[in-house]
């Protein structure tokens, strides 16, 4: 009876866990999905002077012409400057109390400007603009942009690739420290530590995979940040480099401990034959350990990287949270993880930015998952311990 019951337990918690992992990753998609086949303009129209001759517009155009990079004529327009009129502009148009009345006025009178640009709702639009049609292309402006900036109105900049090199940046410079540093502590652990030493160092390392990361990112944002600044003669020390530095040494735990555990893992008779056959301690570690137990450190690499990917505290404190195009560790970078905690709360739910920050979760989502696969199915194709 009782190895029945126990049975149905472990059966329901495996059961409820798949559960709440697929509607996770449901709700996950499905709030990504307007992302994709939607746009930012679906509660707003686009209007202009009834001389314009002008009938549709890019949303490459339509931002080129707000933000003063191209004119009216330059796109076939009106030789007028341009004045735009949305809903978080207005005020610039009135003072004092507004009243519905007072904009709808103010509205009707700057549709007589032979430049102006209408965003607004419907029920805003004034009768005598004429519509003109702002084209979006989702694919285009998520996937071949490099501007992010998806609260700029009326046209949103919603580029994810300076997110993703942000990300990329952090995490390889992420594990070119934890790789050879965990690599070579589970080495010392379990080859040169003396016995009376092993039980406290691994007691280090678990408070260690156990600090708070808010903890490690003030750490480095008053300790690091100041020298990687004066280090490298930077205007400001928050970099790629200093949150790949900091990741790496967080997730040096995890690195080493998986490699100690498939280093203590090895045959004893395997290093007994290589001394037998006169190697020293060094070659046998070098010729022998480590490449036996290979495919359990590309394992923890991997498992190492997707950990490094997900952090979010460190990343905020100190890489200088800027969704830039950089091509160097030494530059601000912002990372995706860091762009959902910092966006995702000032969103409104239902907003084509709300949809693009989840499509974001979706993209960690597969990247996580996929390196969380490579990890697991390595070790049974290649019969390691």
């Amino acid at each position: 009876m009782r190895k029945e019951w126990g049975r149905r337990v472990f059966q329901v918690a495996a059961l409820t866990t798949f559960l709440i992992l697929g509607g996770i990753t449901i709700f996950l998609f499905r709030e990504a999905l307007p992302a994709i086949i939607g746009s930012p303009y679906e509660e707003i129209r686009f209007g202009v002077h009834p001389t314009n001759p002008l009938h549709a517009l890019t949303s490459s155009e339509a931002r080129a012409l707000i933000k003063g990079e191209r004119t009216w004529a330059s796109l076939g327009g009106p030789h007028a400057p341009l004045v735009l009129v949305h809903l978080g502009n207005i005020e610039r148009y009135l003072q004092g109390p507004l009243t519905t009345a007072d904009v709808e006025r103010c509205i009707d009178s700057l549709a007589d400007y032979r430049g102006v640009l209408f965003a607004l709702p419907p029920s805003l639009m004034p009768t005598k603009a004429k519509p003109i049609r702002v084209s979006w292309n989702s694919v285009k402006e998520l996937f071949l942009s490099i501007h992010w900036s998806p609260t700029y109105e009326p046209v949103p900049s919603v580029g994810v690739w300076p997110l993703i090199l942000g990300s990329l940046w952090v995490s390889f410079i992420g594990l070119l420290v934890v790789v050879p540093l965990g690599i070579a502590m589970a080495v010392y652990a379990v080859e040169f530590l003396p016995k009376h030493l092993y039980y406290p160092l691994k007691i280090m390392w678990e408070m260690l995979a156990g600090l708070p990361s808010v903890i490690v990112g003030f750490w480095g944002l008053v300790v690091l940040v100041p020298w990687i600044q004066k280090v490298f003669r930077l205007n400001a020390g928050e970099t790629a480099l200093t949150a790949g530095l900091l990741l790496g040494w967080m997730t040096l735990p995890l690195m080493a401990s998986l490699v100690e555990e498939a280093l203590q893992a090895i045959p004893p008779l395997l290093s007994e034959s290589s001394y037998g056959l006169g190697a020293t301690q060094w070659q046998t570690i070098l010729r022998l350990k480590l490449p036996y137990v290979m495919p359990s450190i590309v394992t923890a690499t991997l498992l190492s990287a997707g950990r490094i990917l997900g952090e979010t505290m460190v990343v905020l404190m100190v890489s200088g949270n800027a969704p830039l195009l950089s091509f160097t560790p030494l530059a601000p970078v912002r990372t995706l993880p860091a762009t959902l905690a910092a966006e995702l709360g000032e969103a409104p739910v239902g907003s084509y930015h709300y949809s693009v920050l989840f499509l974001l979760g979706s993209i960690l989502f597969i990247v996580t998952l996929l390196l969380n696969i490579a990890a697991y199915s390595i070790r049974p194709r290649h019969g390691s311990a």
